[in-house]
């Protein structure tokens, strides 16, 4: 399976015709939230329609800076993953929107008692590969530094992994932290801001990561 990682879109709607061919050729679409830039229903949606009308396998969850409306439009079109779990093609994804606490008050955070609580929800399945799709990003990571060099991931979710020992976490929210690392044997990966970065993933036997 090929999977299309991108995520922190902040309202962009348009991209050119090289992402576009790395949209049409995945196997699957993963969005990390911040669909918008402090927007609901109605700024998401052409976002979405857009790269709906390329491919429609799509997984998603808002970010920090989406509206709770976001979070109604991606049940409605069927791609939500904040807080569920979907089985495809012998992988399971798990998926968590939002971020932990910030100075900045924006519109979708959560404690970390909260994080924790949504997910020791997700039960491991006999799945060849399970992947994790966060928004916020897990703590004391390369992924989750500000150019301040401040650590401002989440604990909570940084447990989760420790725990859990997913196969894959895709993370984002931490725009300048675009790269990879590891916690264990569970390969973090940041795509960075879209669309002018991406991330193309291969599962075969192996976990393989391309940047753009």
């Amino acid at each position: 399976m090929q999977i299309l990682a991108i995520t922190d879109i902040h309202g962009r709607e348009h991209f050119d015709n090289t992402i576009a061919k790395a949209i049409s050729n995945a196997d699957i679409i993963l969005i990390g939230g911040d669909i918008t830039n402090f927007g609901g229903e109605k700024e998401a949606t052409p976002i979405l329609q857009n790269i709906h009308q390329l491919n429609n396998k799509i997984l998603a969850i808002p970010g920090n800076c989406d509206q709770h409306s976001v979070n109604k439009l991606l049940i409605s079109k069927g791609i939500n993953l904040h807080g569920e779990s979907r089985t495809i093609d012998n992988i399971t994804f798990y998926g968590f929107g939002g971020c932990s606490k910030t100075p900045f008050h924006t519109p979708q955070e959560y404690t970390e008692s909260e994080i924790e609580e949504i997910m020791n929800r997700f039960k491991k399945t006999d799945a060849r590969f399970h992947i994790l799709l966060s928004h916020a990003p897990p703590a004391k990571t390369k992924v989750d530094k500000t150019s301040m060099g401040l650590h401002v991931g989440s604990k909570a979710i940084r447990k989760f992994i420790e725990a859990f020992k997913p196969d894959l976490v895709v993370c984002g929210h931490i725009h300048e932290s675009r790269g990879v690392d590891k916690i264990g044997e569970t390969i973090l990966v940041n795509p960075g801001q879209f669309p002018k970065h991406y991330a193309v993933i291969d599962l075969d036997e192996n976990i393989e990561y391309n940047f753009y």
